[in-house]
């Protein structure tokens, strides 16, 4: 196996299906000697071990720690997998999946993940096996999960080519539709404009301190200051923030008229500049509950969302 990762989409519609491609996909890996992990919900995973002949040697990881966002699950597979690459592992092999809760709610971030994961992992030796229920996923999900894999298992056929695999950067190019919250029918508690972030800082703190847990609080400060920072320095004014604090949540946006970030990766990957910035959109992305990115062709708008915004 190369450095770059392959990435297999298994849609199965039973738990037949499941084991007839998962098994043999980690029993092949623990024959090579890869390092193999499995990272599915709990009663899938035990399934899944239970028809492996050495399930001791299959290291499992908690979904609900891994894939709280994807920017932070990025960051934890990478140094994971540099973990067990540094310690021996000629390769590494991951049967995984993307909570449920997640293909409904924040479906617009996790399908920018599975089309960055090529990228993201490159540098590792890494064959992935992302696992998707076709009775429980959404159909708009399945048709994204069909661009985004670079390989398809059937089984008894092992894993194929995919002929409807979109390039990620062909993928990342098309603009998605953000659906308002429900508070964002509503006025705003503020709406500044040309804002400091010192000033957004206060605003945000002063506004959504009734709304959030206290460090909840502080990282929703901390993401408004870079992104009010980077429309500053990057985008065209006027820059617009915008904040509706609701009983368990608090929604902000940022609105520039500039183009936005060029990297398509922009948030789930660190992009360092050589002064030293570059990490504003990734470090919201690490810190808020859900960052959504919207672009047209004279607007950017970064929706930073903290806490829940379908809490009754």
């Amino acid at each position: 196996m190369s450095g770059t990762p392959d990435h297999v989409a298994l849609c199965y519609a039973d738990d037949t299906e499941l084991l007839g491609c998962g098994v043999p996909f980690l029993t092949d890996g623990l024959d090579r000697g890869d390092a193999v992990l499995l990272a599915l919900d709990p009663p899938r995973a035990e399934l899944v071990l239970a028809a492996v002949n050495r399930p001791d040697k299959v290291t499992v990881v908690s979904t609900n720690l891994q894939y709280v966002r994807p920017a932070v699950a990025i960051k934890s597979y990478s140094e994971m997998f540099a973990q067990l690459i540094d310690g021996g592992a000629s390769a590494v092999r991951l049967l995984g999946e993307i909570p449920e809760l997640a293909l409904s709610t924040a479906w617009d971030v996790w399908a920018r993940y599975e089309a960055a994961v090529t990228y993201a992992y490159d540098r590792f030796p890494l064959l992935s096996m992302c696992a998707y229920d076709t009775r429980t996923t959404p159909a708009w999900v399945l048709e994204d999960v069909a661009k985004t894999h670079s390989l398809v298992a059937h089984p008894g056929q092992g894993n194929l080519d995919n002929p409807g695999y979109v390039q990620p950067l062909s993928f990342l190019a098309t603009t998605r539709p953000v659906v308002p919250y429900p508070i964002q029918a509503g006025p705003p508690a503020i709406e500044l404009v040309d804002p400091t972030p010192a000033e957004a800082r206060t605003a945000v703190t002063t506004l959504a301190a009734a709304s959030l847990r206290p460090d909840d609080l502080d990282d929703l400060v901390v993401s408004v200051s870079e992104v009010v920072s980077n429309a500053i320095k990057y985008g065209k004014p006027p820059v617009t923030l915008t904040l509706w604090p609701g009983p368990h949540h608090a929604v902000v946006t940022i609105h520039d008229n500039g183009p936005g970030p060029t990297d398509p990766f922009a948030g789930l990957i660190p992009t360092p500049t050589p002064t030293g910035g570059g990490y504003g959109l990734w470090i919201a992305h690490q810190l808020c509950h859900h960052v959504a990115l919207t672009r047209t062709p004279t607007s950017y708008t970064t929706r930073l969302t903290m806490g829940d915004p379908h809490h009754p």
